[in-house]
């Protein structure tokens, strides 16, 4: 069946160029309008200005649709919507309601035009089923929604994508999703794009055997990222997160990691190596707002470079909750990672702000030298093989509560905390400890408390420890759930922390307790200390090489990771 095109008068939509997007990045900025345009959001319509396209009329086939303008489609088909249009035609189809299964290929199929819009009409359920997959050349195609350009999705209906030979959503080009109702389930990634993703709004519920959001190219610069800047996103990746393996030390010896499920961690020779992660970007992956559900067989957040400037996070991983393969920047938002391997890790990691909770059962924060391909050094299947003293922790705002199987902090290179209130609780045994670094350790600014299972920490290999504000330890019992407290003498907050665990041992140290500063130290309700920081406490001495419960174990535990 063909159609005649129709006229529409609407704004042209598009991307911002990819190359633009870095500097809009490193900014942080929240407004993201210069990354698409009008007709990318605009769900408005009407049906004086559109070709209704009736499928129940059509019975079987392929629907072609070979020009610009709007298309407004109602009814059930056995078949597919083929859009071939000239590549400078704008395509709109407005889905009112319909149930499209296909026999072969995707439901709906874009071969050509400048850009395919889908509107979601307010108040309609639409379902997409794609069949067997098909042949273009060198690509395979399998997805139930599937563009060979730009693709946007916009309106406030419902879409149902079932992709049962491969992805659910799937653009080889540019893709926006600025609103709508979306329920994806794929037997690999959800919602998949070549060039750039880009999420302003809407309720995204996705369910995949592979990366739940993902882009793939790497060949040109200023392409492959991904912007979720609002929005509910709930991720079911991988079969979720499983049983992740508890720290490499606390099992006596170095070794693989990720899931118990998997015989080399979640992301490896499982599936055929098939990529499992929540959110997937090839370069940069940035988050603005929105709130998101991971739970997910490999990584929560993975890119090039990831920066969190904002929203809200419940993640359950069988690896890493965020990934950075070089630059991790924690700026803002509400991130709550439950289970994992490895909480946060990058090359270089920063956290200047945010409310961060970190149940992990290896290291809380991990700086480490090496990218995601080469494992970032450390024990793997190899062997050990040391990238150096490579890496940069840095903690300058932000508040931050870690329960680790592992090291609390660790970093293959430094680690420099200068703000912010951190609470680090670990098993205080072996060779792990609350902070574990190689180069250089400071601490000029901000307050840290650590809680251990035994007394003191760990007494690594090395042994140099942080430098900078004094230390007071404590021996101190608690049980899980506990608040530790400590509040000046006049009853303000310096810090709290509520560890996971129960602990035996407390040290804090705390730009605020000058030499003299009373303060107070409880654990719930009960008071552990109370006095000034000059002489009213179990132990205090300046940290240097060798003191305190910082202590170096050379970056160990750092597994090899998947793709």
């Amino acid at each position: 069946m063909k159609l005649k095109p129709v006229f529409s008068v609407l704004l042209m939509l598009s991307l911002l160029l990819g190359s633009l997007f870095p500097a809009a990045a490193a900014e942080g900025a929240a407004d993201v309008s210069a990354l698409y345009k009008n007709k990318d959001v605009d769900d408005t319509w009407s049906s004086d200005d559109a070709q209704p396209i009736d499928l129940d009329s059509v019975h079987d086939g392929i629907v072609t649709i070979s020009g610009k303008g709007d298309y407004v489609l109602t009814g059930t088909l056995n078949g597919q919507i083929l859009v071939e249009a000239p590549k400078d035609d704008k395509v709109r189809l407005i889905l009112n309601g319909v149930t499209i299964t296909a026999s072969s290929g995707p439901a709906i199929y874009e071969t050509q035009s400048d850009k395919l819009i889908i509107t979601l009409a307010e108040g309609t359920v639409n379902t997409l089923t794609d069949g067997p997959m098909i042949t273009d050349e060198d690509d395979t195609i399998g997805a139930a929604l599937y563009a060979e350009d730009d693709l946007s999705i916009n309106g406030t209906g419902t879409l149902i994508a079932n992709g049962t030979r491969k992805h659910g959503i799937q653009s080889k080009a540019d893709l926006v999703i600025a609103n709508g109702n979306i329920t994806v389930t794929a037997v690999t990634d959800g919602i998949r794009s070549r060039n750039s993703l880009l999420v302003l709004s809407g309720t995204l519920n996705i369910t995949s055997g592979g990366d739940g959001l993902a882009t793939t190219r790497t060949d040109a610069e200023g392409k492959g990222w991904m912007v979720l800047a609002g929005g509910s996103v709930t991720v079911k990746a991988g079969g979720g997160a499983g049983t992740v393996r508890a720290s490499a030390n606390l099992r006596g010896g170095f070794g693989t990691r990720g899931r118990t499920d998997d015989g080399f961690g979640a992301a490896d020779d499982a599936d055929n190596g098939m990529s499992r992660k929540a959110a997937k970007a090839a370069s940069d992956l940035t988050v603005l707002g929105g709130a998101y559900v991971f739970d997910c067989a490999d990584d929560g957040l993975h890119g090039v470079n990831v920066i969190v400037n904002g929203g809200t996070f419940e993640i359950k991983s069988g690896d890493d909750g965020m990934h950075a393969d070089m630059e991790m920047s924690v700026n803002g938002g509400v991130i709550g990672i439950t289970q994992c391997y490895e909480g946060i890790e990058g090359r270089n990691v920063t956290v200047s702000g945010g409310d961060i909770r970190i149940i992990s059962s290896d290291d809380g924060i991990n700086a480490s030298g090496g990218s995601d391909g080469s494992g970032f050094g450390g024990w793997g299947r190899g062997g050990y093989a040391a990238s150096g003293d490579s890496g940069m922790l840095t903690i300058t705002g932000g508040t931050i509560a870690v329960t680790a199987g592992g090291d609390g902090l660790d970093s293959n290179g430094s680690i420099a905390v200068t703000g912010g209130m951190t609470g680090l609780w670990t098993a205080g045994t072996g060779m792990e400890g609350p902070i574990d670094f190689n180069g250089s350790g400071t601490i000029t600014g901000g307050t840290l408390i650590t809680a251990t299972a035994g007394v003191g920490g760990s007494r690594g290999r090395g042994g140099a420890g942080l430098s900078g504000l004094k230390t007071f330890t404590f021996s101190a019992p608690g049980e899980a759930g506990e608040t530790i407290t400590l509040t000046d003498k006049n009853g303000g907050m310096i810090g709290a922390f509520t560890p996971e665990n129960a602990f035996g041992a407390l040290t804090v140290s705390s730009s605020v307790l000058a030499d003299g500063s009373d303060f107070t130290l409880l654990v719930g309700s009960r008071m552990i200390e109370s006095g000034t920081s000059a002489d009213s406490v179990s132990s205090a001495t300046e940290n240097a090489p060798g003191s305190g419960p910082y202590t170096n174990s050379e970056g160990h535990g750092h597994g090899r990771k998947g793709q």
